[in-house]
């Protein structure tokens, strides 16, 4: 019964693996192959697939809509200027190279990612990265560690996709995941010095932008809630180390270009922040759903879009390349669903040896590697987590929270991620197979490291 419950996950990674079909078609196969073998083998009841769909299906669509308003404001914000005018503002101020690349490995690139998510964050970083001195190859993999927040990109999908699967509480999921992140975190900033080999004042920065961004997440998820932990956490590294570049520099304030670029950023953080005060004050269904990220996403892209002509056409554009993206996520999700409902999840878990939880971080690692989204990896694994922490008789939400960050973290060692980092190091000529096999390498093996201490950690302390 495990093998055939394996059977839809198997398909769907050979998809992607081997023949090398598009996400969105690797993840329909599996949904149609999950959904015969639950009927064949896994038979539920009408009344629990129905309860099940009712809580989990508007999830799919409020995930869906995350996804298409984050790439719609992102390209609005290339459009207007924004990004331009940000990192103009960096270049400027960056008083060295290592805390320049400080600043935008721990804090630029992590709140273009909580805010729009799908690797936006690293087409802002690399060219960053590139005018401040650093090399190709340099660029690509720094701008690529910036992705050491994407439990909290796009406001979270993929975590609230881990919460709902396991019937964990969202927030508190976030806040564990949030704790154990600091290992991914170590890891990075470990592998931003061996990259920049800073002086003391740099060695210094650098450790304490690593140290801002993960006590400033890890605050904001016990305050405010898990979704605009990421946004406000990097924003904090944002503000301090900009301050402090300010101050050595002299400059000045905000000019207006730096003020309109920032509005949107601003609209979506303050809304959301304030809805879910709201929300906690006054409970209700309208409350609720005021306070969901698609909404102030949506609010903040119409903010974006007065300052662009031709707003219309940009949106149909990005709403274009959202379709297999969005297909390819609700298809996961739904995966996920299915074999979590039907109990095919619990029959995998029992393929893990009993007791090694230090193996379940590498289920979600692998699933993001190929998927490119903690999403996905999520969708595909929270489940058989679950049923290995139940087998083991541990903490559930340690098991996920720990696949949870491992996976997300894995995500910058996606191969088409890392492609296009490569090819954003240098605009003007095609990617090079060696660049690009530098760098996966070392993705690969930040990954394995990160995915390595937490397996331990977890093995150890649950």
């Amino acid at each position: 019964m495990a093998a055939l419950a394996l059977a839809p996950l198997l398909l769907a990674l050979a998809l992607l693996l081997l023949l090398r079909q598009s996400a969105w078609v690797a993840a329909t196969a599996g949904v149609i192959a999950a959904g015969l073998v639950a009927l064949l083998a896994f038979p539920t009841a009408w009344s629990t697939l129905r309860s099940s769909a009712l809580d989990y299906f508007p999830l799919i669509l409020e995930v869906a809509l995350i996804l298409l308003f984050g790439m719609i404001l992102a390209r609005l914000l290339e459009a207007s200027g924004a990004m331009q005018a940000i990192s103009a503002r960096v270049e400027t101020l960056a008083p060295s190279r290592p805390l320049g690349v400080a600043l935008v490995v721990f804090g630029i690139v992590p709140f273009a990612e909580s805010v729009t998510g799908f690797g936006i964050g690293v087409t802002i970083g690399v060219p960053i990265l590139v005018h401040l001195g650093c090399t190709l190859r340099q660029s690509a993999l720094l701008g690529l560690l910036g992705l050491n927040a994407v439990p909290w990109g796009a406001l979270g999908p993929g975590t609230t996709v881990a919460a709902a699967l396991a019937g964990l509480d969202v927030d508190a999921l976030g806040l564990t995941t949030a704790w154990i992140n600091l290992i991914p975190v170590l890891v990075v900033t470990a592998t931003v010095l061996l990259l920049t080999r800073p002086r003391l004042g740099g060695l210094l920065g650098t450790v304490a932008a690593a140290g801002l961004l993960w006590g400033g997440i890890l605050g904001a998820n016990a305050v405010v809630g898990m979704a605009p932990a990421g946004i406000i956490g990097s924003l904090i590294v944002i503000a301090v180390m900009g301050l402090v570049f300010a101050v050595r520099t002299r400059s000045g304030g905000l000019d207006a270009s730096l003020r309109g670029a920032l509005l949107p950023y601003a609209v979506l953080t303050l809304g959301l922040l304030a809805a879910r005060a709201v929300a906690d004050a006054l409970p209700s269904t309208l409350t609720h759903l005021t306070a969901s990220p698609p909404v102030w996403l949506a609010v903040a892209c119409a903010v974006a879009a007065l300052r662009v002509d031709g707003s219309h056409a940009i949106a149909l554009a990005a709403t274009r390349s959202w379709v297999p993206i969005g297909t390819a996520t609700a298809a996961f999700m739904l995966l996920g669903w299915i074999m979590t409902t039907t109990d095919m999840s619990t029959s995998i878990g029992a393929l893990l040896p009993t007791g090694l939880i230090l193996l379940t971080p590498w289920l979600t690692t692998a699933g993001s590697i190929l998927t490119g989204s903690n999403t996905g990896a999520n969708s595909m694994f929270t489940g058989t987590l679950d049923a290995a922490a139940a087998a083991a008789g541990v903490s559930t939400m340690g098991i996920v929270a720990a696949g949870n960050a491992a996976g997300s973290l894995a995500a910058l060692a996606a191969p088409p991620r890392v492609v296009m980092a490569v090819q954003l190091a240098d605009a003007d000529n095609p990617a090079s197979r060696r660049d690009i096999a530098w760098v996966q390498s070392r993705a690969l093996i930040i990954s394995a490291v990160s995915t390595l201490a937490i397996g331990l950690w977890i093995q150890v302390t649950l």
